[in-house]
């Protein structure tokens, strides 16, 4: 699935208006600031800061590229429901949606 389709950009909208919304994501997004709050006063090296960032990162990356996938797959296969067609049973078939 292309990046500019209707379902990522309809994902994109979605997903912008239910994180500005949600109290839970709010309180984790304020718990993370404490956090750095803590490490900025930390006397760590520029090289170990560096790295604790990217770690970070692309553990932040991981968890929503994981998202992302399964409201994509969530949604495929709700329209798989309502069009009457028959849900892939493998998960190598299921993939090859995206």
């Amino acid at each position: 699935m292309e990046k500019d389709s209707a379902l990522y950009q309809l994902m994109d909208t979605r997903m912008n208006g239910i994180v500005s919304g949600d109290g839970e994501y709010q309180a984790i997004l304020r718990k993370s600031d404490i956090y750095s709050g803590e490490l900025d006063r930390m006397d760590i090296s520029k090289e170990i800061r560096l790295l604790i960032d990217r770690y970070v990162s692309e553990q932040n990356a991981l968890g929503s590229r994981f998202g992302m996938l399964a409201y994509l797959l969530g949604f495929s296969d709700c329209k798989a429901m309502f069009l009457g067609k028959c849900l892939p049973t493998e998960a190598k078939e299921m993939t090859t949606e995206l």
